[in-house]
């Protein structure tokens, strides 16, 4: 069939059983009740689309891209996740997903959205297309050596993820609320959250249930345990906070946590955690470290992106000594900053020091995914010497591990 028989095009809500047969081809383990319900009762559902490829009247190939609010230090930015991209067998191997890819990536830019990620295992798939790969740090820990750290201070029990939301929501607010980079979680999402959790393999709970921990009649400290997404059948805490003052109630959920793994696998547990995690420091010496490539990214904008992190940025050159002038460029375009105290300009011209980024670097930069030694030790970003102390200050690293901020 020749490509340009295919017609690629944003779809309606006519659309959606055909993309749920096609999604359910793929992966025949989803219920499709639940991926409906994630689909129709995303709070931020206004702002997102899905994509697909038609030939005639049949969806052959499609992509779904959900909006995601983010706070990067004293700004919002407009994130847009990719998941379910899928085509029909009998039509892959003809550039119809990347087809589909490209037209969303049209569709984002055009609204104005600041960048976009993904988790996957075929990284070669995205890579063209202007995706980088981050390496996330995760830990794993054998279930048979997991040390037991509460004191059982707190009462814990486990509610069920149709009865947690608010509780989750009041902690979420105060604690990973608070990070320098977090996911914003409106009263909305909390609502429409149980929907997404019960029985749906996306969001992936090992049981629909949370570990919680109490003070008196509160819920001070939750934890979850879902399937892990990089090792098949291994159980993964991928979040675990708790509200200021109770940080200690994080070690008998974690005993909590460990207990349910083991009714459930022999794999080792995972903590899919920030890197500066209380659980994470705290059992850095057991189990191994290993690096997960699953995390990639692009900035669908540079000058947008930079324009709407200048209140930030401009916050942060109280710390800078002197003016700089720097010029970032990648794949993804190029954009030249200049910076004094409590200043800075944003343009698409020249400077003196030019500092070239790969895809996942420019987004590891901007955003403050990794320290600017580590970019630069990496191999992601070259910087001439006289620029590494400017580039610190003015990008540092907000976070210690990227994955926290797409949990949804």
């Amino acid at each position: 069939m020749p490509r340009d028989c295919a017609a690629v095009r944003p779809l309606t809500d006519e659309d959606i059983p055909a993309a749920l047969d096609l999604i359910r081809l793929a992966w025949p383990e989803i219920p499709r009740q639940a991926q409906e319900e994630m689909i129709r009762r995303d709070p931020w559902r206004a702002d997102q689309r899905s994509f697909g490829a038609f030939v005639g009247e049949h969806l052959v190939s499609h992509a779904r891209f959900h909006y995601r609010p983010v706070r990067c230090g004293s700004v919002v930015l407009d994130m847009s996740g990719v998941c379910e991209v899928t085509t029909h067998p009998d039509f892959r191997r003809r550039g119809l997903g990347h087809r589909v890819l490209r037209a969303a990536l049209d569709w984002m830019r055009s609204v104005g959205r600041h960048f976009v990620t993904l988790y996957t295992s075929v990284n070669a798939f995205y890579a063209p297309l202007g995706w980088g790969t981050i390496d996330v740090p995760m830990h794993y820990l054998p279930l048979a050596a997991a040390p037991r750290l509460g004191r059982g201070s707190y009462r814990v029990t486990r509610l069920p993820a149709t009865e947690s939301g608010a509780a989750l929501a009041d902690i979420y607010a105060q604690s990973c609320g608070r990070r320098p980079i977090s996911l914003i979680r409106t009263p909305e999402y909390w609502q429409q959250w149980p929907h997404w959790a019960k029985d749906n393999l996306w969001f992936g709970l090992l049981d629909n249930e949370w570990s919680v921990a109490w003070s008196e009649q509160r819920v001070v400290a939750h934890g979850g345990i879902n399937w892990s997404l990089q090792r098949k059948g291994t159980p993964s805490i991928h979040e675990a906070c708790a509200l200021p003052g109770h940080e200690d109630a994080l070690l008998d959920v974690f005993d909590d946590l460990v207990e349910r793994s083991r009714a459930a696998s022999e794999a080792p547990l995972e903590l899919n955690l920030p890197g500066d995690h209380p659980l994470v420091t705290r059992l850095e010496d057991a189990g191994e470290r290993s690096a997960n490539t699953s995390a990639m990214i692009q900035v669908l904008d540079l000058m947008a992106l930079l324009q709407a992190l200048k209140p930030e940025i401009e916050r942060r050159t109280t710390r800078l000594k002197g003016s700089a002038r720097l010029r970032l460029t990648s794949p993804l375009g190029s954009a030249a900053m200049a910076a004094a105290p409590g200043e800075v300009a944003i343009s698409d011209g020249d400077a003196p020091a030019t500092v070239d980024c790969t895809a996942a670097g420019l987004a590891s930069l901007v955003l403050g995914f990794r320290s600017v030694a580590d970019l630069c030790d990496a191999g992601e970003i070259t910087a001439p010497a006289e620029a590494g102390e400017a580039l610190a200050v003015l990008f540092p690293c907000l976070h210690t591990h990227y994955w926290q901020i797409d949990h949804f």
